[in-house]
């Protein structure tokens, strides 16, 4: 929730509980204490809840992408690797694997959209690929792939391992790393997990930990290092710990909650969300097979700068939503979904943009689109409570 500060519905970070950030505020620990020994057990247990693995556990002070680059310094160098084109971050996740030595083949797609699994399969044929490496969600044109699952499946079928961008999905989405096959799983604090920024985590099995290359490209990454300090409860350099107490209590209020039942409240946000905006005369930029939960994108009307109505937001109301990125660049909005939102922040949002719309010349109906919202939430807590 907002808190009375700025209401972000951007695609990360998101707005913070209170109680959360207080546990910043906690009387500073030695890294090497018993105390921190027990945070960081207490955390890394929690973590393999939420991620459904009883696999090795990795946690960093660094931003997601210093995650997903750990998975693919440790495995990359040498190998073949095949990747679902969805948008920026395929992109980046690709250019990742190549910086780290490996030969990449991306599977291209229209942008806002993946390709079908049946191609990914020709390619997983075709190309004989010693990993596969997808990003769940890509927020830069909100394109997720529906069917991780089953493309993970194929690939450990095939032998390969499977590496898995889960930043903008861990807790918004259904995952399961052991049921579905996932090898390397990287994650990040401050998006569906609903705590600050700077801490990221990776899952890794047994095979992932097999295949570790002998000189990883990297020093402050060498996950053998970050095993070997696990087993003493203990990360090798020193961890941001008051960030760790923040992610241990947004863990503990999800699965208070309900693991599941936090995941179901992103997918019916979302559906109400896009119900509402379609009532305001925004077009879904995703053709509904591949669209996000978490990070939802739109066409504007006809007329419509998102560059202005994103300014007027932020000045007006102090609503953060963001534009899209590259080639997208002032031709999608793009609105985060993550974390506990109120119905008041949600009414807030639609109210807020239909009346920018409106000065902008646009005949929005907020009325139908606040009807149309209300309805899709009809007996559920956007907060997951």
């Amino acid at each position: 929730m907002s808190e009375l500060g700025d209401l972000l519905f951007v695609p990360g970070p998101v707005n913070v509980s209170m109680s959360v950030a207080a546990e910043m505020a906690r009387p500073m620990i030695s890294h090497r204490a018993d105390r921190f020994h027990e945070l960081f057990e207490d955390l890394r247990d929690k973590l393999r809840r939420v991620l459904r693995t009883r696999g090795e556990v990795i946690v960093f002070t660094a931003s997601g992408t210093g995650a997903v680059e750990a998975a693919v310094a440790n495995l990359a160098k040498g190998r073949r690797a095949l990747v679902p084109g969805t948008g920026e971050f395929s992109t980046r996740l690709a250019e990742t694997l190549r910086r780290h030595g490996a030969e990449v083949m991306v599977v291209d797609a229209e942008v806002g959209s993946a390709p079908s699994l049946e191609e990914m399969k020709e390619r997983l044929e075709e190309f004989q690929p010693d990993i596969v490496a997808m990003v769940y969600n890509d927020t830069s044109p909100g394109v997720r792939l529906s069917y991780l699952r089953e493309l993970c499946r194929e690939a450990k079928s095939r032998g390969a391992l499977t590496i898995v961008d889960a930043v903008s999905a861990v807790g918004g989405d259904e995952l399961d790393v052991d049921g579905w096959g996932i090898d390397v799983l990287a994650g990040a604090s401050q998006k569906c997990l609903a705590a600050p920024p700077g801490v990221s985590f990776i899952s890794l099995s047994e095979d992932a930990v097999a295949s570790i290359v002998s000189e990883p490209t990297t020093f402050y990454f060498d996950l053998r290092r970050y095993l070997r300090f696990a087993e003493r409860s203990e990360t090798p350099f020193t961890p941001a710990v008051p960030l760790f107490y923040s992610l241990r209590a947004a863990l503990s209020a999800i699965l208070e909650r309900g693991l599941d039942r936090w995941i179901r409240m992103h997918a019916v946000r979302a559906a109400a969300l896009y119900r509402a905006f379609e009532e305001m005369g925004f077009e879904a930029f995703v053709r509904r097979p591949y669209r996000s939960r978490t990070v939802l994108s739109f066409k504007p009307p006809r007329g419509v700068s998102v560059g202005t109505l994103k300014a007027a937001l932020a000045s007006r109301y102090g609503i953060y939503v963001a534009g899209g990125l590259g080639s997208l660049r002032d031709k999608i909005l793009r609105v985060g979904n993550m974390g506990p939102i109120s119905l008041r922040e949600l009414v807030t949002l639609v109210a807020a943009v239909g009346v920018e719309l409106r000065r902008l010349g646009v005949k929005a109906d907020v009325g139908a689109a606040i009807d149309a919202l209300e309805e899709a939430l009809e007996g559920i807590s956007c907060e997951g409570n």
